[in-house]
């Protein structure tokens, strides 16, 4: 069993639904080019070298994971009624595009969940604060006016894109300088709470990337845990009844501090 993430008090675990669900094609095509998702299934990906049928249904589980997550909200069982966060550590996917993979990120888990939920009638605003801009997740649902995505990123690494927002496709992005911190964080979340609610979300996902940290080899960013468990706080006080649907996205500190700022930060959108 994975370990219990530092710093937070586990008392009780129960699973409510099918953790395991290997999405169709017919539901990855909503995202990805039907020869890319044959390949991956055959086991090719250029996220590892030769043959990896496991690494293949390990994708396709870890897509799956988000819609069961997905699912749970928008189709409540007598035993998750009324619950209004769900989470899904593996997921929230976002550089994987059209027909290749990226940045570890072989299925845009995210990006299909919001085809899913705008196939149900649900406007959804995408709030995503990885260190990395989320490229795929937003040339996936640049066509969905029902989809509105809100990046906010280092500017000085990869992809290299994110530089500007398209307002009139709901696409935003918030560059960071190199050495940006929590006050830069929380100004560019104040700006989503204000557009989301222009858009009249009805749905949120936060894709949760612990990797902007001061710590994490990955970035220049400086945030803290703190500061992102305030921020997580601020979202859920600005949308008290909205259902969210969490991703870890990035992190590169899998013994310590990634763990820990993934389970506070859904603790906090939980709580409050």
């Amino acid at each position: 069993e994975p370990p219990i993430p530092l710093g937070v008090e586990v008392t009780e675990v129960e699973f409510l639904l099918e953790p395991e669900f290997d999405p169709g094609i017919g539901i990855l095509r909503l995202a990805h080019d039907e020869g890319y998702v044959d390949s991956v299934a055959k086991g090719f990906s250029g996220e590892w070298e030769g043959c990896r049928t496991d690494l293949g249904a390990l994708a396709l589980k870890m897509c799956g994971g988000t819609l069961v997550a997905l699912d749970g909200l928008m189709n409540p069982t007598p035993e998750t009624e009324g619950v209004n966060t769900a989470v899904h550590f593996a997921g929230a996917k976002h550089h994987a595009q059209f027909s290749e993979s990226s940045g570890f990120c072989v299925f845009a888990d995210f990006a299909i969940a919001a085809h899913l939920a705008t196939r149900q009638g649900l406007r959804v605003a995408i709030l995503d604060w990885d260190a990395h801009h989320g490229d795929g997740t937003e040339n996936l649902t640049y066509n969905n006016s029902e989809v509105l995505t809100f990046s906010i990123h280092d500017e000085t690494i990869f992809p290299g894109t994110g530089a500007y927002s398209v307002p009139e496709m709901a696409v935003f992005n918030a560059p960071l300088p190199h050495g940006s911190g929590d006050v830069e964080l929380a100004n560019c979340v104040e700006n989503f709470i204000v557009i989301a609610r222009q858009f009249e979300a009805d749905i949120i996902f936060l894709a949760m990337g612990a990797d902007g940290l001061a710590n994490d080899p990955l970035s220049s960013l400086t945030f803290t845990i703190d500061g992102l468990v305030e921020q997580a706080k601020r979202l859920r006080a600005a949308f008290p009844d909205m259902p969210f649907l969490l991703g870890g996205a990035g992190g590169y500190q899998p013994d310590g501090e990634t763990p820990e700022c993934w389970a506070r930060v859904a603790l906090a959108v939980a709580s409050g």
